[in-house]
């Protein structure tokens, strides 16, 4: 029984102390985006009183990790650089009690990069933390009804904004799971009334304040499949 055990537990630690062999991935990965209730400063209830009670979302990226091997030297695990080139992400949040099923939709734009640790416990199996700098080229907020979005009541657009996101993947062959969390604010400047911003106006709804604050908090996780190279 003893030399069983034994026999058994060298094998576990044999197999668990081989990696693959790391080396840099190109990925294409998409999936579910899941809008925090604390986009702008609110939460769950306030979105619940003015009627909104529904919210979704989707994302999309495209990115490489370079490994920097000469660090720590080892076949099983690396830091590295990993890089979004592109990225897009699309928030819907529901007014399902309107008779018009008012929406109010977000989509941005951008890029990522920061650092990365790889660690390969057994072979094609993988795992990626990171935390990126996230810098999107473009956002965009606008209020439509459904299927009227050529017929928008409200737009308000952003240029360039600064955030940050950590995350973890997983890698078996091919196949890539990844889990993230991202934040970021945004100046959604109205398209029609330059100088007016979204969240004067849920500063004013919510909180009827006339606190001046031009940024938007637009939190979300994304959960996402893909395929690593």
């Amino acid at each position: 029984m003893k030399k069983t055990t034994f026999t058994v537990l060298l094998l576990l630690v044999s197999i668990f102390s081989f990696g693959q062999y790391l080396d840099n991935q190109f990925y294409f990965r998409f999936g579910y985006s899941n809008p925090s209730w604390q986009q702008f400063g609110l939460d769950e209830q306030k979105w619940n009183s003015v009627g909104i009670e529904s919210k979704t979302g989707a994302n999309f990226e495209v990115g490489s990790i370079f490994l920097i091997k000469s660090i720590l030297n080892r076949e099983d695990m690396a830091f590295g650089i990993n890089a979004d080139y592109l990225y897009a992400v699309f928030h819907n949040y529901k007014n399902e009690n309107d008779i018009n099923e008012t929406n109010i939709g977000i989509f941005r734009a951008g890029s990522k990069i920061g650092p990365s640790f790889t660690y390969s416990p057994v072979d094609k199996l993988e795992f990626d933390i990171y935390a990126k700098l996230d810098f999107a080229w473009g956002t965009g907020l606008v209020t439509y009804y459904d299927d009227m979005i050529d017929d928008a009541d409200e737009i308000f657009l952003s240029k360039a904004d600064f955030g940050f996101s950590t995350g973890l993947n997983v890698r078996y062959g091919i196949l890539m799971l990844g889990v993230e969390f991202n934040t970021i604010t945004a100046e959604l400047e109205s398209d029609d009334y330059p100088g007016v911003y979204w969240q004067y106006m849920v500063d004013s709804e919510f909180y009827n304040s006339t606190n001046e604050d031009k940024k938007s908090k637009l939190p979300c996780t994304n959960f996402t499949i893909g395929l690593s190279f």
